[in-house]
Parts: structure tokens; C-alpha cells; sequence
């Protein structure tokens, strides 16, 4: 006979994704500190009566009680709101990042193993999203995504170029994804000599940013870093936390950080061999309602 120690099991986690199933029911994906991801029916949820219905929405830090199923798929029988986060669910630039943040972690995480770490910087970018002015958005994003890579083992090389290990001079350079860094100006204007073949000038979209020239080692994209952009990813890097990176007042431009984003969303789409989160779609318009 099972023991009933192992049948039962509480934990705290975030609601990263949900879905409704039959007519009351609702289907849960947990981030959890200890377990990683964990997978649950919430039985009678969306009842007028349920007791749990309205704790298990998404983007909530709850506390729950899980009966193990025989399969993946557990049976919560109690849960209580730690955090609802209730300021990303009036504003919809807040609530579109906070899903895109959710599911970002989400990618990065994997059943029965846990990730105090990634938990924790979910927990705390859903508060930082919700106390923080629209204004603030887009740096609290590309924070997250920085903080992202560096807990998942991907951080970008910004000090010294991929393919020559050389410090990096302040000059424009270009980033490979697929190689996770910089590489120096002058090693691409090298390899292209080598090449032999005659690439001309990058083309710029409308915003006036070039975006990506071939590259003829890889036959894979590199993206244009400028140099304040790379100065800036290096110092989010540096300044580890939010609240330290808030307290250092240095001005930063939106354009400086819609071009870093551009960068760290390349690298999180290689290293998962996915596109972009459907929040960040929508965010940026290219899906329809």
C-alpha cells in the first residue's frame, strides 16, 4: 500500500498557464520553487461555490495542497493566495508582460526539477510589473530577460569577442545568437574578405536600425550592436538586481533599450528553437484578435 506521506504534497507556485476543461474544471501549469513544473486539475474551479476557484487564476502566487494522480496530472484539493498581483490585471501593457515573463520562465523549466532561482525572479518581475510606471516597462523587460539567460546558463558574452577571445573595443559590433555573443567589427570585415564575397551595406528597417547581414562562417544571422547598447546590456549585467539598476539613475533611451531587446529576444528564440512568446506577439501586433 502507498504510504500516504507520498500521495500527498504541498508546495507554493505560480500559475503560468491555465485552461478550462469540461464545464467547471480547470487545468493548471504551476512553477513551483522545489518541483519545477507541476501540472493540475482544479475539480469544480470555476463553480460559483468552488472554495479554490478563485485562487487559481492566472499569474497568481499561490499556496496548494496536491493529491498525485496516477499520471502527470494531479488533483489540487486546497489553495490559498500568497500574491495576486492584482495591479497587472487593470492594465494591459502589465498583464501582456507579465504572461510573456510567465512564459519565458515556463520554457526555461521542466517537471520534477526544481529551480529556486528562476522561481524567484518570476515572483519577484510580477511585483516589479506591477509596482512599477508603464514608463518603466520596457527596461524592467529587458532585465528580466538578461536575468533570464544568465540563471538559465545562456548569458550573452559582451566583454570579449566569440570567435578571437579579444576584449571588445568601444566601437559598433555585430551579435550572433547562435554563437552567444559579440563578434568584433573587425573579425566580420575579415571573414568576409576571406570570403570572398562582396555583401555591400546591410539594409536598415523603418526604424533605421540594421537589423542582420550574413554571416559567411555560420550561414546564420548576426544582429548590428551598438555600441551604447552594448554598453547597456553590460551594465544591467553588472547591476544584478532591479532595485540596484533603478537606484544608479542613469538615463537610458528607448531606443537603446528597443535595441537590446532585439538582441536578447534573438538569443532566448535560438536557445529554445522557438519563436517568440504569444504575449510578446501580441504585444508587438502580430497576431489578430
Amino acid at each position: 500500500m502507498r504510504s500516504p506521506s507520498r500521495r500527498y504534497f504541498s508546495t507554493e507556485g505560480i500559475v503560468v498557464r491555465a485552461r478550462n476543461l469540461g464545464e467547471a474544471d480547470r487545468i493548471l501549469v504551476l512553477l513551483t520553487p522545489e518541483r519545477g513544473l507541476v501540472s493540475c486539475v482544479a475539480r469544480g474551479a470555476r463553480k460559483v461555490t468552488s472554495k479554490t476557484g478563485g485562487h487559481l487564476d492566472l499569474l497568481r502566487h499561490v499556496s496548494v495542497s496536491v493529491t498525485k494522480g496516477k499520471s502527470d496530472l494531479h488533483v489540487i484539493s486546497q489553495a490559498d493566495t500568497i500574491d495576486a498581483y492584482l495591479g497587472l490585471r487593470s492594465d494591459l501593457d502589465k498583464l501582456s508582460l507579465g504572461c510573456h515573463m510567465a512564459e519565458m520562465c515556463e520554457r526555461f523549466s521542466a517537471d520534477s526539477a526544481g529551480n529556486p532561482a528562476l522561481f524567484k525572479l518570476l515572483a519577484d518581475s510580477l511585483s516589479y510589473v506591477r509596482d512599477n510606471d508603464s514608463s518603466a516597462l520596457g527596461l524592467l523587460r529587458l532585465w528580466h530577460e538578461m536575468e533570464l539567460l544568465r540563471i538559465s546558463g545562456f548569458q550573452p558574452e559582451l566583454r570579449r569577442c566569440v570567435r578571437t577571445g579579444l576584449e571588445l573595443p568601444a566601437d559598433d559590433h555585430w551579435f550572433s545568437p547562435a554563437e552567444g555573443g559579440i563578434i568584433m567589427r573587425q573579425n566580420m570585415s575579415m571573414l568576409r574578405d576571406m570570403a570572398k564575397t562582396d555583401y555591400g551595406e546591410p539594409e536598415a528597417d523603418s526604424s533605421g536600425f540594421v537589423v542582420a547581414d550574413s554571416d559567411p562562417v555560420l550561414s546564420s544571422p548576426v544582429i548590428a550592436a551598438r555600441m551604447n547598447v552594448i554598453k547597456l546590456m553590460r551594465y544591467i549585467a553588472a547591476s544584478g538586481t532591479w532595485h540596484r539598476l533603478c537606484a544608479s539613475g542613469l538615463k537610458i533611451g528607448e531606443t537603446e533599450i528597443s535595441d537590446a531587446l532585439r538582441l536578447t529576444d534573438a538569443l532566448l528564440m535560438y536557445v529554445q528553437d522557438r519563436g517568440p512568446s504569444r504575449a510578446l506577439r501580441v504585444m508587438n501586433g502580430l497576431t489578430t484578435r
